[in-house]
Formats: structure tokens, sequence, C-alpha cells
């Protein structure tokens, strides 16, 4: 296995990059043209006719017309990306955002893309979304049984594994280091699961860049959707 790869021996979660879209409203309006005639003086304004029961005089006042319908305007909100961030499509019909002047390819399986930073390609980030295989087995038991079997290889070392959520799908955390050419690198993964599909969001830089590559994960989850 190539050691640049972590994700080869584990389950779509560490093959990851993609890209989307944002959407506008648009509204219209209605114009009312021409003038109503004013009213001559012949057509004076007809005094309310009294009626008399019981001895006292009751004006008869005309219903008031009925009020105007209310309208209801609606707009569609679009949330602006940070400039050091763009859109992407993944595999599995995942979108995000990825930093702004990566380079994206295809990973090494179809279900991934991988974005590399051309000052650096120990920074990259990967994305991507495919069907779960088992779901008898939840997700973080699948995640475990893939971190230990990657534990096996030399140079790899469990930073942290844990449950979470994430947008209130069932989730985990994996972070990890891992030597890759004779250089210690540090990733960190989120995965997700729902409506049958497994999606995974990566990043990895060198190891004294640990807090730029947990706020480029922390990115990569944000503007993630589902």
């Amino acid at each position: 296995m190539n050691p640049r790869n972590p994700i080869g021996a584990v389950p779509l979660a560490l093959c990851c990059a993609a890209a989307y879209v944002a959407v506008a409203g648009a509204a219209g309006y209605l114009a009312l043209g021409g003038r109503t005639p004013a009213p001559t003086a012949a057509a004076a304004v007809t005094p309310p006719v009294i009626t008399t029961t019981t001895g006292t005089a009751t004006p008869s006042v005309p219903p008031a017309p009925p009020a105007p319908a209310a309208t209801t305007t609606t707009t569609t909100a679009t949330t602006a990306l940070p400039a050091d961030l763009r859109r992407v499509e993944a595999p599995g019909g995942l979108t995000t955002a990825i930093p702004a002047g990566w380079a994206v390819t295809a990973g090494t399986v179809a279900t991934t893309l991988v974005a590399t930073d051309p000052a650096n390609p120990r920074r990259e980030v990967r994305l991507g979304g495919a069907p779960v295989t088992d779901a008898t087995v939840s997700l973080l038991d699948r995640i475990t049984a893939a971190a230990v079997d990657r534990e096996r290889q030399p140079g790899h070392t469990r930073l942290a594994l844990t449950g979470d959520r994430i947008r209130d799908f069932p989730a985990v955390r994996w972070d990890f280091e891992q030597v890759a050419d004779g250089v210690t690198e540090r990733a960190a993964v989120a995965y997700w699961e729902t409506g049958g599909i497994e999606y995974v969001v990566y990043a990895s830089g060198p190891v004294g860049e640990w807090p730029q590559t947990r706020a480029r994960l922390a990115a990569l989850v944000t503007h993630a959707r589902p």
C-alpha cells in the first residue's frame, strides 16, 4: 500500500473532497395603470337612509369594503463563503467548501476527490460519499475496525476516535499521525451517515501545522451538505 494513501485500507471514509453552489431568488412586481374618473357635482354622496322602528331612528351604514389580501414576499438567503474558500461537489451528492486555489483531482477510488495545496502537496483534503456496505454494523464500529486495521501498519498512531453527531446524523471523528516518505503528518477525519450513504471529509498536513489542519476539517464539515 502506498504510504501516502492511508485510506486505501479503510472504507470510503478516508478517500475524500467536492463542491457546490449557492442559489438566489428573484422578485417581480405588478403596476396598475389608469385613473378613476372624479365624481361630478351631480353625483353627490347620498346621505344614509333613516328608518324608524319602535320610535328609534337607526342609520343604515353600508358595510366596509374587504381589506386587501396580504402579500408575502419570499426571499432565498445565500451564504457567502470567505474569500479563501470555494464550493465543490463530490461523489455521493456531497457538497462543501475547500481552500481556494487548491488543485482538485480524482481520488484513488471513484467515490472520492482530493484537493492539494500547490505550495505544499502534503497539505490536502479529501471528500466523498458512497453507499453503506453493511447497514447492520454501526458507523462507529465500521470506522473503529478500519482504524484497528490501519494501526497494524508501521508509522500509524491513533490520536483520537470517538462517536459524534453532525447535523443530527450519526458521525465519527478520527485523528491520527502517519509517517509518509519519512515525514510525519497529522490527519483529521469526520464521517457521517444519512440516507444509506456514508460521507467523509479528511484534512492532512505537516505535523507542525496541526491547528491549521483541524481548521480545514472544521470548514469542510461546516459547509458540507447533506
